[in-house]
């Protein structure tokens, strides 16, 4: 127990090194540590993606696409959140700079994501065609039908959603939709079957990951992630 206790501060640790490691060079804002199946990296103005591996590295304004069966898990490189990726899904990576965390907007397009967002680590937002969540410390579900309704589906703490027409608090056991830019959001009660669920094998591990500093010195680092019972 108290060997887990000193490897999440190490785990904090390392990524607050790797952070202001990595904005000194090229400013990665995100870093994939798992993808199964077809998973692709596309760049801003690209209409092609190219596949992604555990250590892909993701800057501002990047996507990531995933294909039928297959998933993302990205965690940002200042330890302020974990975004699982599910099959189907194309979403864009925002972030700036403020200190020793980011301001982090996730663009999400079509698909589903399952976000975890840690406390004190930088504005989180997850922005869709009808609508925008914001949160600081929480988890939740977010669901964008192609070119029709959000729903989100809170799990832990409170979620903001708003938008034009209005705004709304999702809270733990609930659901929030919004059917169209135009439309307020409304929350209800969660129904049974209508949240979408993570696989075993959807949950991260450890890796290593190699990166340059800002003398141009290649550097490997090897941690593990903490886990949601831990």
């Amino acid at each position: 127990m108290r060997l887990m206790f000193n490897l999440k501060y190490i785990v904090v640790i390392l990524l607050i090194f790797l952070f202001n490691s990595l904005t000194a060079a090229n400013e990665p804002i995100a870093i994939v540590i798992k993808a199964k199946g077809k998973v692709f990296l596309v760049h801003q103005g690209s209409k092609k993606g190219k596949p992604v591996r555990r250590g892909t590295r993701i800057y501002h304004n990047q996507s990531i696409l995933t294909k039928q069966k297959s998933f993302a898990i990205i965690k940002y490189i200042d330890n302020g959140g974990v975004v699982r990726i599910q099959a189907n899904s194309f979403c864009r990576f925002e972030g700036k700079k403020q200190k020793n965390s980011l301001f982090k907007n996730l663009y999400l397009e079509v698909g589903s994501i399952f976000n975890r967002v840690f406390k004190e680590k930088g504005e989180f937002r997850v922005t869709t065609p009808t609508s925008v969540a914001s949160v600081k410390g929480t988890k939740f579900w977010v669901k964008q039908e192609f070119k029709g309704a959000t729903y989100y589906f809170g799990e832990d703490g409170v979620v903001e959603i708003s938008n034009g027409r209005g705004v709304a608090l999702l809270k733990a056991g609930m659901t929030g939709i919004v059917n169209s830019p135009n439309s307020k959001p409304i929350v209800r009660k969660t129904r049974s079957g209508e949240k979408p669920q993570l696989k075993e094998d959807q949950r991260p591990d450890e890796f290593r990951l190699e990166f340059e500093d800002a003398r141009g010195n290649t550097k490997t680092i090897k941690f593990k992630i903490r886990k949601e019972n831990e």
